[in-house]
């Protein structure tokens, strides 16, 4: 069953730190206030957002040279901000069309603070393959699947990519998330007819600066007007509460009290750590 793309708070264990977690199935299409679509070259490529499903495709041998690709990016500005601990991403791929002529590819990307990259590729050089690029291609697994799930995971310093629940790849990365987005790509000079679908968005993420309520790496008085209208209101589920009951820091459904003194902390902190 299809829901509208979701943010919420949740209570992650053992660390009993707050987490976010974005989710959207595209049942209320592309929604400008999370995404954008870029392309190389403008024009180069069509795509619908129908039926809950994303479909990129490149119609016509026209490339222009070079790289040529399609992406659909999550601002992580307004769900995020860049994140500096653990998250996971994952986004299902299927109908995909990326055969010869050429080298193209459908992709996962993370890009971090560093200027380090990391991408989940599905590609047909060689035959249908899934690989890792973080500047080279890393741990190609040939595969006859044409749909499945790419997903990207950091758990401490250990940033892996995965293929349905198979993990092939990892590297040491403890730089701050900034950029995630899924993308269709004619490889240099390509004029491959490609195409693809996505569906079922998931992001989850560590939030290690509770009560900075605005994403902006500090906890000051705007970040109080918004704690200030949770706590007035009380209850999460109060309807004008908003998406993440914003202010509900230990996440028992309530902006009360015990919320206030957590908020009081960070607030004389100032920077989040």
């Amino acid at each position: 069953m299809k829901c509208p793309g979701a943010l919420v708070v949740l209570l992650a264990v053992p660390q009993l730190a707050l987490a976010g977690s974005f989710t959207d199935d595209f049942s209320l299409g592309i929604r400008s206030r999370y995404w954008k679509i870029t392309q190389t070259t403008p024009g180069q490529y069509v795509w619908s957002d129908t039926g809950g499903i994303v479909h990129f495709a490149r119609p016509a041998p026209n490339n222009p040279g070079g790289l040529q690709n399609i992406a659909l990016e999550l601002m992580l500005d307004s769900i995020s901000g860049s994140v500096a601990g653990d998250f996971s991403c994952q986004v299902d791929i299927s109908n995909t069309n990326i055969l010869l002529p050429g080298l193209n590819q459908i992709e996962l990307h993370t890009i971090f603070r560093s200027g380090a990259t990391f991408f989940n590729v599905y590609d047909n050089e060689g035959g249908r393959n899934y690989h890792v690029w973080d500047g080279s291609v890393r741990a190609r697994t040939y595969t006859p699947l044409t749909a499945g799930t790419l997903k990207i995971e950091r758990v401490g310093t250990s940033l892996s990519a995965y293929f349905n629940s198979t993990k092939f790849y990892s590297v040491t990365n403890f730089s701050p998330l900034t950029r995630i987005r899924f993308v269709l790509q004619n490889h240099f000079g390509s004029n491959g007819l490609i195409s693809g679908d996505y569906d079922n968005f998931s992001f989850t993420f560590a939030r290690n600066c509770r009560a900075d309520l605005n994403l902006d790496g500090v906890v000051d008085d705007a970040d109080f007007s918004i704690f200030a209208k949770g706590y007035n209101l009380l209850d999460c589920a109060e309807p004008a509460m908003g998406p993440g009951c914003a202010g509900d820091l230990n996440a028992d459904g309530f902006v009360d009290d015990l919320d206030f003194q957590l908020f009081a902390v960070a607030y004389d902190q100032l920077i989040c750590p």
